[in-house]
């Protein structure tokens, strides 16, 4: 059964109908921004607006709603300002779980709507999001094996945001228990898709898990065509398999769904610049972050992507210092050392390609403008100038250049 959150009416204090105005569509517009999770449930607006205006008890309106959370609020307006209170409530344990106030000047109120509803919401949802935190310690309380499929599911989720190789096989392991119990859970499915994109991206058989996380993923969208995150993994997917406009088709579905939702914004991000919209992947990228200031570990490796393609280096480097070196994957270990380079902190560039070798004999700069989320013209000549500062190989093996299309080489290269 997946949990469910009622959006009680904002309440306004003070008469003034601007402020009302405010409260009403505020609320409007964080069930809507909401029911675009499909991993829980959502009460109708019509359903909790005969709680406007009357003291509100979150463990009464809870049991007559049948909802686990409530998330209520206040707006104030005090001379030129707006001041604007959220909660997110357990309704069962009567436990306040988060809350937020923003303090904003009155110039512009539907902004001020706009993007407080667009921080609540990324604030509950999603895979980082509190409702399935709190799904996530409800399950570890309960024995291995009294777990439902959401449950494992949840706890399969929590594996993968640790993003190391060990975290990510048990991810797996979780999440192909989920489907067991339920072959028609889409979000099971999505998650699936990750975990085997993760572990490709550690180059652990990474063929076979491209392959399987491309089959999970068009199994996701088969079962759920309205959920966002499908579309947005089966358009990585389609990326890898070099069908771009298919790709490019769903990725923009994705965002017409969900145009202010953290992790769709976050895994279009990398892919951007492939499609020559390098500028719009790190706007998005800083978008994405303002919208969730907690950003999760994951996300840190696919911002990075993004600066590195349109030259901004420190910010690269400061997403890389979120992550220990069993995360970084090798796209990674390829990124840190270039971005060090690129601002001429050479020397810990070159002891950082020393250990990358160790642990990626076969990377090459030849090796890496190959990967499709490397197309375009301007990111190779980036990647290329950046390694080779670094002092990266510069040619592929012939075994590794032969299961390619039409590779791109370097003149060096083809000399020898």
């Amino acid at each position: 059964v997946l949990p469910s959150v009622a959006v009680l009416p904002f309440q306004a204090i003070g008469g003034e109908a601007s402020v009302q105005r405010l409260a009403g569509g505020l609320t409007e517009d964080i069930i809507t921004d909401l029911a675009r999770f499909p991993e829980f449930r959502v009460i109708a607006h019509n359903s909790t607006e005969v709680y406007e205006g009357k003291p509100a008890n979150p463990t009464e309106i809870g049991a007559a709603l049948g909802v686990g959370f409530v998330v209520e609020g206040l707006i104030q307006r005090q001379a030129d300002r707006v001041r604007v209170t959220a909660q997110f409530i357990d309704a069962k344990a009567g436990k306040h779980l988060w809350s937020n106030r923003w303090d904003r000047p009155d110039r512009d109120l539907f902004a001020i709507q706009t993007e407080i509803a667009e921080q609540v919401s990324n604030r509950l949802g999603g895979g980082a999001g509190l409702i399935q935190e709190a799904g996530r310690i409800t399950a570890h309380r309960k024995p291995p094996g009294n777990l439902n499929a959401y449950e494992l599911y949840l706890l399969g989720t929590e594996k993968l945001e640790q993003l190391n190789r060990a975290d990510v096989e048990e991810a797996i392991r979780l999440l192909s228990r989920a489907i067991e119990l339920d072959p028609t859970l889409a979000r099971a499915w999505v998650e699936l898709h990750h975990s085997h994109s993760v572990l490709a991206s550690f180059d652990v058989e990474p063929e076979k898990n491209r392959r399987i996380a491309a089959e999970a993923a068009k199994r996701a969208v088969a079962l759920d065509p309205a959920d966002a995150e499908a579309h947005a993994v089966l358009a990585k997917s389609l990326v890898a398999k070099g069908e771009r406009a298919r790709a490019k088709a769903e990725f923009d579905a994705a965002l017409r769904m969900a145009p202010n939702q953290f992790e769709i914004l976050t895994f279009y991000v990398p892919w951007a610049s492939s499609f020559g919209e390098a500028k719009r992947g790190a706007e998005m990228a800083d978008h994405a972050i303002h919208l969730n200031p907690n950003y999760p570990l994951w996300s840190t490796r696919m911002f990075a992507h993004a600066y590195f393609m349109v030259g901004r280096y420190d910010d690269a480097l400061l997403m890389m210092d979120r992550l220990a070196p069993e995360n970084y994957g090798i796209w990674g270990w390829t990124y840190r050392p270039a971005a060090l380079a690129a601002v001429g902190r050479t020397e810990e560039a070159k002891t950082l390609f020393s250990e990358a070798l160790k642990r990626f004999p076969d990377l090459t700069i030849e090796g890496r403008v190959n990967e499709p989320l490397v197309y375009t013209d301007a990111d190779r000549r980036r990647l290329i100038e950046t390694m080779r500062i670094v002092g990266f190989p510069p040619c592929a093996r012939p075994e590794l250049l032969a299961k390619i299309d039409k590779p791109v080489r370097l003149p060096e290269c083809l000399a020898n």
